[in-house]
């Protein structure tokens, strides 16, 4: 066992080289062994007792538009979206995102962006966080602010996206 002694001097506590002479031995010999364990725990314990989960991605999940889309133009101009979704799925989805495309009166596409919804928050076996999830029924928000003038936009399209996990 080693013992490390301080020595007052004016007040202020001070180390010497020597005071840790033969600390890194000790260090070496005592600790390695037990942070090496912690870290295997840390590491393998929680994969061990972690369910494996099939990822079910959902193109076209029955994620439906609640009333209207506010569109609003933000203060330097650019196009705004804002909205409800409610998810009409029989079992909870999983990272929900809307994907607007913006076209000009040609046709052609100004841009694409997409946000994820602000719904139910989610912690999943791995301890990962979703706040995008919605259960069976219930309702979420979005707001996308595009790059895109709002006197540049004609038309716009929107695509909703979202995944379910099934676990054994």
């Amino acid at each position: 066992m080693m013992t490390l002694y301080l020595k007052p001097r004016r007040h202020i506590l001070r180390l010497a080289p020597s005071h840790f002479a033969g600390f890194r031995g000790g260090l070496q010999k005592h600790f390695y062994p037990v942070i090496i364990g912690i870290v295997f725990l840390l590491v393998f314990a929680d994969r061990a007792s972690a369910q494996v989960a099939t990822i079910k991605p959902i193109s076209n999940p029955k994620i439906v538009i609640s009333g209207k889309i506010q569109e609003t133009t933000d203060f330097f101009g650019r196009k705004r979206f804002i909205g409800k979704v409610v998810n009409k799925e029989k079992e909870r989805i999983d990272f929900i995102k809307i994907e607007f495309t913006l076209r000009n009166r040609e046709g052609k596409v100004l841009e694409t962006t997409a946000v994820y919804i602000k719904g139910q928050r989610h912690m999943f076996y791995n301890r990962q966080v979703s706040t995008s999830s919605l259960g069976p029924g219930k309702t979420g928000t979005f707001n996308i602010i595009t790059s895109t003038p709002a006197e540049n936009v004609f038309s716009y399209t929107y695509k909703i996206t979202g995944k379910h996990f099934i676990y054994p």
